[in-house]
């Protein structure tokens, strides 16, 4: 799998749970990083922002600071 770029099939609705654990349907515009050799998804581009900006204060936090 490469991890630059999301896995979608236009094909199949294929849904996944974001850092702050909402469910989206993933398409090519859903925002995401990779984190550790896994793909996380945000639920929006703000959140994602946020992510950039300052990752010890955005959603993803609790995982960037309980997973070694």
């Amino acid at each position: 799998m490469n991890l630059n770029q999301p896995p979608h099939d236009p094909g199949i609705s294929t849904f996944a749970d974001t850092a702050c654990g909402a469910r989206v349907l993933i398409t090519p515009h859903t925002p995401f990083i990779s984190y550790r050799d896994e793909i996380v998804y945000f639920c929006g581009n703000d959140c994602k922002q946020m992510y950039d900006e300052d990752p010890i204060n955005s959603c993803i936090a609790a995982r960037l600071l309980t997973e070694k």
